[in-house]
C-alpha cells in the first residue's frame, strides 16, 4: 500500500487533469457498489473514544487504490473535496457505516472530480496570459502571473471551513498550475515553497498574504523561462519590526533573496 501511495502524490497538473481521465458519475455511482470494500465497524476504546484509527485509515488507503486503477491517479484523492470532513487528516474521523460507505465514497469522490473541473476551467482561461509569447514584454508577463496567482489562492481558499487552513490547497492549486504553464515539478514546488513559508499554520489568509504571495510566485515563476532577472526591488523597508531582514530588500548586506534560501528562517 505504501508504494501505491507513493506513486499518488499528485505532484503535477498532468496527474489530476479531467481533461486527460474521462469520468462517467453515473458508472461510478453504480460501480462503487462492488467495488468498496466494507468499512471497518466503529471500535472504541476504554474510555469510549475510538480506537479503530489504524483500521480506518487501512479502509481508506484501500479505497484509494481501487479508485486510482479504475480513474485514474486523480481519484487517488477520493477524499480531498472542498469541505473539511473530506480533507486528509479528517475523513478518517467520518468512516461511514458499511452500508453507507458506497454512497461516501460516491460523493466524496464527486466532490473531488467537480471541483477539479471547476479549477481546470479557471487554468484554462488563466493560461494564455501567462504564455510569454502572447506578452508585450516581462512586465507583462509578470502582472499576468500576479493576476493568476492572485485568483487562484481566492479561488483554492474559498472553501476552507477554517479560515486559518487555506495553506494546503493553495499550496496544491499554485503547483498543479505552474506544472501546467510548463514549469517543472521540482521547481515549482520550490517556487510555492519560498512563497509560502513565511505564513504560520495558524495565520488566516488575508488581502495582504495573497498580494505577497502573488508577488513572489511571480517574479520566482518568470524566472526559469529568462522572461525576467530573479532580482529584488528595493522599495520596500530594510527591516521587519524588531529589526529582522526584510528578505524583499537587496540593500542590506543579506544579498537577494528570502532569508531561508541563505540558511536563516524569517
Amino acid at each position: 500500500m505504501a508504494d501505491d501511495g507513493l506513486r499518488h502524490l499528485l505532484e503535477t497538473w498532468a496527474d489530476v487533469d479531467p481533461a486527460r481521465y474521462p469520468f462517467d458519475p453515473v458508472e461510478m455511482s453504480v460501480a462503487v457498489r462492488t467495488l468498496v470494500p466494507p468499512s471497518p465497524p466503529r471500535a472504541t476504546s476504554g474510555d469510549g473514544g475510538h480506537a479503530g484509527w489504524s483500521e480506518d485509515f487501512a479502509w481508506v488507503e484501500s479505497v484509494s487504490v481501487l479508485l486510482s486503477d479504475r480513474y485514474g491517479p486523480w481519484a487517488y484523492r477520493w477524499h480531498w473535496g472542498p469541505w473539511e470532513r473530506e480533507h486528509v487528516g479528517f475523513v478518517t474521523d467520518h468512516i461511514p457505516a458499511p452500508a453507507d460507505a458506497p454512497t461516501f465514497v460516491a460523493d466524496s469522490l464527486l466532490a473531488w472530480r467537480r471541483w477539479l473541473e471547476s479549477l481546470a476551467e479557471r487554468f484554462d482561461h488563466l493560461l494564455p496570459s501567462v504564455d510569454p509569447t502572447r506578452a508585450a514584454g516581462a512586465a507583462d508577463v509578470v502582472a499576468a502571473w500576479e493576476a493568476a496567482v492572485a485568483q487562484l489562492m481566492a479561488f483554492a481558499a474559498t472553501p476552507a471551513v477554517d479560515n486559518d487552513g487555506w495553506q494546503g490547497n493553495c499550496s496544491r492549486t499554485l503547483q498543479w498550475f505552474l506544472t501546467a504553464a510548463g514549469i517543472p515539478s521540482e521547481e515549482a514546488q520550490a517556487v510555492v515553497d519560498g512563497a509560502l513559508e513565511r505564513f504560520g499554520w495558524w495565520a488566516p489568509l488575508t488581502a495582504v498574504e495573497i498580494g505577497e504571495v502573488a508577488d513572489r510566485v511571480a517574479r520566482d515563476a518568470a524566472s526559469p523561462t529568462g522572461i525576467v532577472p530573479a532580482g529584488r526591488i528595493d522599495n520596500w523597508p530594510d527591516t521587519w519590526p524588531h529589526g529582522w531582514p526584510s528578505w524583499r530588500a537587496t540593500n542590506t548586506g543579506w544579498g537577494a533573496g528570502h532569508p531561508s534560501d541563505r540558511g536563516h528562517s524569517a
